[in-house]
């Protein structure tokens, strides 16, 4: 995970992680994954609106892209958790903004499995650098 976090350092770019878990929830699920970056609560949600990432219909929970995520997880010998009362049709998202709040990439899950790479992220941090410095921003 660190060598994530550097990759995001070193081009300046600071990675919040939110959920719409109750704070007190974030607590044990920080313990497990040791995430290298802020874990943000929404519990009402609004960030999920506001970048319009909705709830799956139930099909979705079940796809085979996300049927093998949860194989591959479990062959690697890591254990389903649960922290409460998830919201397993809760689709995730991930997004690229400038210090301006000016949105430079959205990714919208359609299933649970449906996430950009890291590469490509990083790839898009990239091309919107390039393309700020080309413009004079």
């Amino acid at each position: 995970m660190q060598e994530v976090k550097d990759e995001f350092d070193t081009r300046g770019v600071a990675v919040v992680v939110v959920s719409f878990a109750a704070p007190e929830r974030l607590v044990p699920y920080q313990q497990v994954h040791q995430w290298q970056f802020p874990l943000l609560a929404d519990p009402e949600r609004a960030a999920y609106s506001y970048f319009g990432l909705k709830r799956l219909p139930w099909y979705r929970l079940f796809s085979p892209s996300t049927l093998k995520l949860y194989l591959h997880l479990l062959w690697q010998g890591r254990k389903l958790q649960s922290y409460g009362s998830d919201d397993y049709y809760q689709s995730g998202g991930d997004f690229l903004l400038d210090r301006n709040g000016t949105l430079l990439f959205a990714h919208r899950s359609h299933d649970p499995a449906d996430r950009p790479t890291v590469k490509m992220l990083l790839e898009n941090i990239d091309a919107s650098s390039r393309h700020s410095r080309g413009s004079g921003i």
